[in-house]
């Protein structure tokens, strides 16, 4: 199987968005392929290959329904009655597992559908992901299907349900499993085998490998998952998603069902192909607007395997984190040092411990210890049954804490728990765990750990993390989705497309007219009550003394010519002009820096405004994204934009608490509050800003870029001194 899996192309709905009721899986397309009664093996063979690992799987995993093998050479397969085609089975089947070769797929395809099967998995590779041919192969099969067969793949490894214990899976490992409560889809089969085989305790519901995507995709598995009362967790390998609006009402269902998805989205480093001429459309990469969906939704984002094992299992327990407070003692200073030095990058705090509690705990440890958080126990905590219950019992009851860990090490080296005295830390944090509705954890300083703590540690219900920073960034995610959850918050404001303002906003810039002038970008920017500076474009010296004196002095001076977007890079801006005599100077000066610095831009005037001030810069715009649609942006800004890259980003439409917490999210936000005796910045005037360029994009989706950039902002107010738009 080719591990070649092209970009996925927008799958067809399987799913009646209208009217699905996500809280009854039967009901939903994709069940028969996980709690099939009866399974059709396309192309089995007693020699080996894909067939017959799907009968062994089923097997194993426990699968108590009809196996039909189907290949015309063989009267029996694996024990089993051969048909020699779908059509001679004495049932209709739910599922067909297809190990045939490519062009013979769709030919069992029709005959599947003919023979009232209700779904199916094709393994083998030789579609899109193999040149033009396989692309047109892949284009008739989607259109086979489409609207009346779900069909998983090609080019993966299949579906296998814990929960229904059948498999319709090409490489039979990791199937004699107990079921959980996460339900994984991967786009990259290898991926998906990686984690139902790994042994840290991530217990499966469901897993299922979608590979090239032709008719079933990553969203559509979801939505089943979402569907499915067992499923506490999703986890998602992806490689991109071509049905963002699709995603985004799954994400919107899984946040009211507080079913947590964790994503690990491949390709950080790609970057977006388009030639931007606005700042902002330079700033929004496809990477960052992941991030941006991600974040908006809910979504847990992970950088690699081991932190999505850890950061589901976690979330998939009887008791989630409410936050992100960790209360962690260890019997040695060395461990306590390294958790203190992860915990502020992964957003975990570490909250001081009161008088009183550090009373109790010096009657419980040495005289020598010093009990702060994180709590080294000293070697007198090793073992310690007593020692291990009360410390987990006085953190876990402190209103400051979130979650209580217990940081050691059991390797595959270290001997038995028995011998180790592990049996006894663990009976004693079992103890603490009876003691309180936190979740109490084990955190392995690293990921060498040994069946039997795992095994122990899961019979007694306490989270097992490996792999202290790994862990940390666990914590740190699931605290970080509670408080999300508790924020309660909109997922998509509601906005109401005003068509006389459309219509108006729409004889300003015409149609592919590229980018437009700041004269026009400002009437656009006013139409929306987005704050401008008085002025206008002038055509003449004696024009531009005349809008001086209207607007009032002191006044800026910027050239305004055809493809000439970014004034600074020519020396087209001369500010603070206080008199008719400076403009006089200044105006022939800028005219001579343009036309040294662009002697091929066709000037069209000098527009001339009132010179604001404010506190500090910033920008604020966005763009029309094909694939995820209005974007916004704000962050630092001024010349420096690019430069800085400190810019929170949204899926448009958003409201003024999701424009408040892009704020502050940039780096520089304590430059936004008091600092150094200057007072803060009017917050809700930006976010005005950001909301109104949000209702902006989403009612002109013509409009390809918009950069107001500077924002001046002060205590006061502010007010965009410049504008660009593209359309």
């Amino acid at each position: 199987m080719s591990q070649n899996t092209p970009t996925p192309e927008p799958a067809p709905d399987i799913v009646d968005w209208a009217h699905f009721n996500s809280g009854e899986a039967e009901l939903h397309p994709l069940y028969p392929l996980f709690y099939p009664r009866s399974v059709a093996v396309v192309g089995a063979s007693p020699r080996g290959g894909y067939g017959l690992s799907v009968i062994n799987g089923l097997r194993m995993i426990g699968f108590t329904g009809a196996i039909y093998p189907v290949n015309p050479n063989y009267d029996t397969i694996a024990e089993l009655q051969a048909y020699p085609e779908i059509g001679a089975i004495p049932e209709a089947v739910d599922a067909v597992a297809i190990a045939v070769p490519s062009p013979a797929v769709p030919g069992v395809v029709a005959q599947a559908i003919d023979a009232g099967a209700n779904g199916g998995v094709v393994f083998g590779s030789g579609f899109a992901e193999a040149g033009a041919e396989g692309r047109a192969l892949q284009a008739d099969l989607r259109a086979l299907c489409s609207g009346r067969f779900p069909l998983i793949g090609p080019n993966c490894l299949g579906v296998a349900s814990y929960l229904g214990r059948a498999a319709l899976w090409g490489i039979p490992n990791a199937m004699e499993r107990e079921a959980g409560s996460v339900g994984l889809v991967s786009q990259s089969g290898n991926m998906a085998l990686t984690l139902m085989a790994a042994s840290r305790g991530l217990r499966l519901a469901h897993a299922a490998s979608t590979g090239n995507q032709a008719v079933v995709d990553a969203v559509d598995v979801m939505s089943f998952y979402l569907a499915e009362p067992g499923v506490r967790v999703i986890a998602a390998v992806l490689e991109g998603l071509a049905g963002i609006e699709r995603f985004r009402r799954v994400a919107a269902r899984a946040a009211e069902r507080d079913v947590p998805i964790v994503v690990l989205k491949l390709g950080r480093s790609e970057k977006a192909s388009r030639a931007a001429v606005a700042h902002t459309g330079s700033l929004t990469g496809a990477d960052e607007l992941y991030d941006a969906l991600f974040r908006q939704y809910g979504v847990v984002r992970v950088d690699d395997l081991d932190e999505l094992i850890e950061t589901a299992k976690l979330l998939a327990g009887d008791r989630p984190p409410a936050g992100a407070r960790l209360g962690v003692f260890a019997s040695s200073g060395g461990e306590c040092g390294l958790v203190s030095d992860l915990a502020a990058a992964s957003g975990v705090e570490l909250p001081e411990l009161p008088p009183e509690t550090r009373g109790d705990l010096l009657r419980l440890l040495p005289p020598f210890a010093n009990p702060h958080n994180p709590l080294d126990l000293t070697a007198a905590g090793w073992g310690s049954r007593e020692i291990n219950a009360g410390v987990g019992s006085m953190l876990a009851a402190l209103p400051t804490i979130d979650i209580v860990a217990f940081i050691a090490d059991n390797t595959r080296n270290s001997g038995s728990l028995a011998a180790t005295r592990w049996d006894q830390m663990i009976a004693g944090l079992a103890d603490a765990r009876e003691q309180t509705d936190k979740p109490v954890a084990v955190i392995n300083t690293i990921p060498d750990v040994s069946h039997e703590l795992a095994d122990e540690l899961a019979a007694r219900n306490l989270i097992h993390l490996a792999g202290i920073r790994t862990a940390i960034r666990a914590i740190g995610h699931a605290g970080h989705y509670a408080q999300w959850r508790v924020r309660g918050r909109a997922l998509q404001a509601a906005v109401s497309v005003d068509s006389a303002r459309r219509a108006t906003a729409l004889e300003l810039p015409s149609a592919g007219s590229g980018g437009v002038s700041e004269t026009a970008s400002k009437d656009l920017l006013q139409l929306y009550g987005i704050p401008v500076p008085p002025g206008g474009l002038a055509g003449s010296l004696a024009e531009a003394l005349e809008l001086a004196n209207e607007v009032g002095y002191p006044v800026v001076l910027k050239i305004e010519a055809d493809g000439l977007h970014h004034k600074t890079e020519v020396g087209g801006v001369a500010l603070g002009i206080s008199s008719d005599d400076q403009l006089r100077a200044e105006y022939a000066a800028l005219l001579g820096r343009v036309s040294a610095h662009a002697p091929a831009a066709r000037i069209r005037g000098v527009r001339v405004e009132r010179m604001a001030s404010g506190l500090i810069e910033l920008i604020v715009g966005g763009r029309n994204d094909p694939a995820f649609g209005p974007v916004v942006v704000a962050g630092l800004g001024g010349v420096l934009a690019e430069a800085l890259q400190d810019v929170s980003t949204r899926l448009a439409p958003i409201d003024a608490d999701e424009a408040r917490t892009m704020l502050g999210e940039l780096r520089g936000a304590t430059l936004l509050g008091p600092f150094r005796g200057r007072p803060a910045i009017n917050i809700d005037a930006v976010a005005d800003i950001i909301v109104r360029v949000s209702q902006l994009l989403v009612e002109l989706p013509e409009i390809q870029e918009l950069d107001l950039n500077p924002v001046l902002a002060d205590a006061e107010g502010c007010i965009a001194v410049d504008g660009l738009v593209v359309v």
